[in-house]
């Protein structure tokens, strides 16, 4: 992950951050404001967020910008999968044009 240099879009950055420290398991240090991390129960929903914040760690700040207001990662995936696995002309297009060389 890129470091903030506070020319960039801090936005961004602090929702890639949030996915980095949730990866880790951190996440509670932040949103809690704990101060000394401390072992707790695994959540229920701990894989789902672990790949809503995964998802968001490998996207460009363009596409992420596009499916962030997904609360959860199947809305995330779904959302990539409308986006960009429709039938839509130019994408038929494009696919006509990689496959015919």
């Amino acid at each position: 992950m890129d470091k903030f240099d506070g020319k960039g879009d801090f936005g961004m950055w602090k929702y890639k951050m949030m996915g980095q420290l949730d990866i880790q398991g951190f996440l509670p240090v932040i949103e809690e404001g704990i101060m000394i991390y401390t072992t707790q129960e695994p959540k229920k929903d701990e894989p789902k967020n672990k790949v809503r914040s995964l998802l968001g760690t490998c996207l460009s700040d363009q596409i992420l910008r596009k499916i962030m207001h997904e609360t959860i990662a199947l809305g995330q995936w779904n959302a990539l999968e409308r986006i960009y696995q429709t039938k839509s002309l130019p994408n038929q297009i494009y696919l006509k044009k990689q496959f015919s060389c």
